[in-house]
Formats: C-alpha cells, structure tokens, sequence
C-alpha cells in the first residue's frame, strides 16, 4: 500500500463506506505565477471524481476535493507532475 493510499484509508476509517469525499491540501513548490495556477487549476478540475480545487497562490497550496473511488491522490500527483510541476502533500 502506497503512502497516499494509507493517508486516505485513515482519514475515512471514521466514516461510513458511503462518504468517500475527500480534501487534501497539497503545496506546489514551483507555482509561482497566476498562469501557474489557472493550468493547474483547470487541468485537475477537469478530472473524473475532483469535484472542486482552490488555488492559494500566495501560499503555494492547492485544496482539492475528491471522490476516493473515482481518482486517488496519486493519480491526482501525476497530474501535476506531468503538467512540469512539482507538489508535497500538506493534509
């Protein structure tokens, strides 16, 4: 089991299977501009089970909120890494 996938099985180890929501705040090093943001802002928005994500630009931090079952954190880091950036997982 990855890192990421045992955060997640503790964070809803409190919650019925139904609740499978999740947020998680991750800091993107290398986001420095508002170009920076609205990329990653729109790329990750667009996928499958991401059902919001708010940008801090001044902090560096994307929140992002998730379906579990539909995407996972890892997949969601790929993302960013593929669009040339690099991230750390805050909370």
């Amino acid at each position: 089991m990855s890192w990421y996938s045992q955060r997640a099985a503790e964070i809803l180890a409190g919650y019925p299977p139904g609740l499978r929501q999740v947020t998680m705040t991750l800091i993107v090093t290398d986001m420095r501009t508002g170009e920076d943001a609205k990329k990653i802002s729109n790329a990750l928005g667009s996928l499958p089970g991401v059902t919001s994500v708010n940008v801090v630009l001044e902090r560096r931090w994307v929140v992002i909120t998730y379906y579990l079952p539909q995407i996972s954190l890892e997949i969601i880091g790929e993302h960013i890494t593929k669009l040339g950036y690099h991230y750390i997982h805050k909370s």
